[in-house]
């Protein structure tokens, strides 16, 4: 069970999968407890690695999951989402990325993926009540 509200974001940010590397990821949520983020390079399960959050500063995480060019990572301890300098990103663009994932998945026939995408998609279409 995710704890905390997600902040939709699209913002790169540095990764450090180890001590000695980096790379620029593409942070798509965070909240409190965790994060999800597409990256070109495979980011394994279950590794440590620190997020470099602006106006927060490196944060350690354990990849909790991987699935293509995204992951998601659990914070070792939550964060103070109030002090992350991060622009949110509007309804509009969080549809038009599910939208993209979902041909992804439907291309690739990961039919179960494709399942979420949509009912997520459900969720964030505007409703008019008339």
């Amino acid at each position: 069970m995710r704890k905390g509200d997600r902040k939709a974001v699209d913002e790169p940010v540095r990764l450090h999968p180890n001590a000695w590397s980096s790379l620029e990821v593409r942070l798509i949520d965070y909240s409190e407890t965790g994060f999800r983020a597409e990256s070109e390079a495979r980011v394994s399960r279950f590794n440590e690695v620190t997020l470099e959050l602006p106006g927060l500063g490196p944060v350690k995480a354990s990849v909790a999951w991987s699935r293509g060019h995204e992951f998601g990572a659990r914070f070792i301890q939550p964060i103070p989402v109030d002090k992350v300098e991060l622009s949110p990103v509007g309804p509009h663009q969080v549809l038009a990325r599910l939208l993209v994932q979902r041909a992804s998945a439907h291309k690739s026939q990961l039919w179960d993926h494709e399942e979420r995408l949509r009912e997520q998609i459900a969720r964030t279409l505007p409703v008019q009540r008339g």
